[in-house]
């Protein structure tokens, strides 16, 4: 009932969106580079992007990525427990491991569980965040098949800023923050620290695992299962000369996160990613980069007070690329390359194979015709495991007028298996192959005076999808899959109100036993507005999701369910600042994963300073 309400109130706000819209405000699309790996505002990309800025996870009052990503279109989270508890980003329907995570252009996630530990990369020390949806094997390489999410940390420039903030509330939960950004001559700069700690709640209900099968467990730990992350984030550039310039870039997150299991209930953690970019420019018409990076996911689990149960699994990734962008004129743009990544596992387990290397070429050509746009890519790879593999995509963008524009594509995507779907001891399948996918897609969308829409529908088949069995207990290829999706956005300004209407509408279906893949809301609807008067700002969210299903026959399902957050705050001096949020004021009862417990009501207040 409570989502049929979410969504009716959707349906009328969308419309009143639509009707007030002319007292809305010019809005300037957004630059994005993670679209087409060089600058290009988001409506010439072709693509389906979505850009948040700091400014708006601030205002949002979010205090995890996980609760910024859940409102994007076409973007599905589930949690399991809470705060530092593990997070999945499902993008168009696909698992969660098919999505490309850079953080400043460095190539994140664990070689073993093929995912990014989203619960632990902390939200304080991002700058900017660049979700693009759809299939994008052509720039990136495996993984990509439902798009590529790119984490940017901040850039220091003009005179030297200086911040930090406080705050605290229910579970026991605190964060504080301190940073210092600028640029004096040719040489710019950032620092921020962070520290997160919450004692959290009980993170799952009492469940009998795997019933009648050989590894049955039962599961009833009646704790509070609490977090903590302690991060920095740097950044430092330098100009050599108008033609060449260096940056650094690092992010490093280290803790400690509890949950309910009859094995290992904790776990110590370490997440990294260093990087470093020289770009130049031989001639007027050519721009030329190089790049290189480490990143790192370090997890030891062990069980609170018990030194035998201690498993290490320990995976880093190297990265290099060298990147060229040719201009032969305004309308034409040409870029070439070479990636390589080469990927490392050490665990007490041992697995069959601990290392594999990704080198691939690519080239990709924008042209401007007038009212129609063209993008071409291709990517031939050699993965050292299972071996040449080539992907492309193809767009065709038409500008019906000055505001209205129509895109369609093509686009082709693979990822390969991971380590611990190969080789996990017990659990792994070597017999496993690559999934490939292959997605047609078609969208309008329009700027306007009063804001800006979108409408993308979308088609994905995807061939020897990965998926556990709970019958086997091992990892299996699906033979078929197939999504169907339809996304809508509305951003706009509504006698002084910043709103903003998405949707979601998904078919994911596994073709071989005619079920529903798992953990995949088929609707998804959020209303964000926000509004200043004078000192004050003032905001709320509803998000509003179907029910699930959390296993591949069907047989479990996770309810349907709305949410309501509340926000605000107090300019009481120029550079002081304080914010109140309000979260899950209905205190609704809802679960993403089926037996894993979410936040109830619950208020977090923090003060800011900024010298700006």
């Amino acid at each position: 009932m409570e989502t049929r309400m979410a969504i009716a109130v959707s349906c009328i706000l969308a419309g009143c969106l639509t009707s007030l819209a002319g007292h809305a405000r010019n809005r300037t699309d957004p630059v994005v580079v993670t679209a087409t790996r060089f600058p290009l505002s988001a409506d010439e990309t072709l693509s389906s992007v979505t850009v948040i800025t700091r400014d708006e996870i601030e205002r949002s009052q979010a205090n995890s990525v996980g609760e910024v990503l859940r409102g994007v279109t076409g973007v599905d989270v589930t949690n399991q427990g809470g705060y530092g508890k593990l997070t999945s980003v499902f993008m168009r329907g696909t698992n969660s491991g098919n999505v490309t995570v850079l953080v400043d252009g460095v190539r994140m996630g664990s070689a073993t569980t093929g995912t990014v530990s989203w619960e632990f990369l902390p939200l304080s020390q991002i700058e900017r965040i660049e979700v693009v949806r759809g299939p994008n094997s052509a720039l990136y390489g495996s993984d990509a098949i439902g798009g590529v999410i790119q984490i940017f940390t901040k850039k220091g420039e003009g005179p030297m800023r200086y911040g930090f903030s406080a705050g605290g509330g229910r579970y026991g939960t605190y964060e504080a923050a301190a940073d210092v950004s600028g640029s004096t001559g040719n040489d710019w700069y950032s620092l921020k620290l962070s520290r997160f700690q919450t004692n959290g709640f009980d993170a799952r209900e009492p469940v009998v695992q795997f019933a009648g099968s050989p590894f049955e467990q039962r599961i009833d730990e009646p704790d509070n299962d609490g977090y903590h992350n302690n991060s920095i984030s740097a950044r430092y550039g330098h100009r050599f000369s108008e033609e060449t310039s260096i940056d650094f870039s690092l992010l490093r997150a280290v803790g400690n996160t509890q949950y309910d299991s009859d094995g290992a209930n904790e776990d110590d953690f370490k997440e990294s990613a260093l990087g470093a970019t020289l770009k130049t420019t031989p001639l007027e018409s050519w721009d030329m980069q190089f790049s290189a990076g480490m990143s790192k996911d370090y997890r030891t689990s062990f069980r609170s007070g018990n030194s035998q149960i201690r498993n290490r699994f320990d995976t880093e990734r190297y990265s290099a690329s060298w990147q060229n962008d040719f201009y032969p004129s305004d309308e034409h743009t040409i870029t070439t390359g070479v990636d390589y990544h080469d990927d490392h596992v050490e665990s007490n387990f041992s697995y069959e194979e601990t290392s594999r290397y990704t080198a691939a070429a690519f080239a990709q050509y924008r042209g401007v015709f007038g009212r129609n746009t063209v993008m071409a890519r291709i990517r031939p790879l050699k993965d050292e495991q299972f071996g040449h593999e080539t992907t492309g995509n193809i767009a065709w963008g038409y500008r019906l007028s000055g505001s209205v524009n129509l895109n369609v594509s093509y686009g082709t995507a693979f990822r390969a298996p991971t380590f611990n779907d190969l080789y996990f001891p017990g659990f792994g399948n070597p017999d496993l192959d690559p999934e490939k996918s292959r997605t047609y897609e078609a969208g309008i969308n329009g700027n306007h005076s009063w804001g800006s829409w979108n409408l993308n529908a979308y088609h994905t088949k995807i061939d020897d999808l990965i998926i556990f069995s709970n019958t086997t207990f091992v990892p299996e290829n699906v033979e078929n899959a197939e999504i169907d999706g339809l996304e809508a956005t509305i951003d706009t300004r509504i006698l002084g109100w910043q709103a903003r209407f998405s949707g979601d509408m998904i078919v994911p279906r596994n073709d071989t036993n005619n079920k529903w893949l798992p953990r995949r809301a088929r609707r998804t609807l959020q209303i964000d507005i926000d509004r200043d008067i004078g000192k004050f700002g003032v905001g709320g969210t509803l998000l509003a999701q179907s029910r699930r299903f959390d296993d591949r026959e069907n047989l479990i399902r996770v309810g349907s369910y709305s949410l309501l957050d509340l926000r605000a705050e107090y300019r009481f001096a120029r550079q002081w600042l304080i914010r109140a949020r309000l979260e899950n004021v209905l205190d609704t009862r809802y679960q993403t994963v089926d037996t894993y417990n979410m936040p109830r009501r619950s208020l977090f207040v923090s003060l800011h300073f900024n010298s700006r």
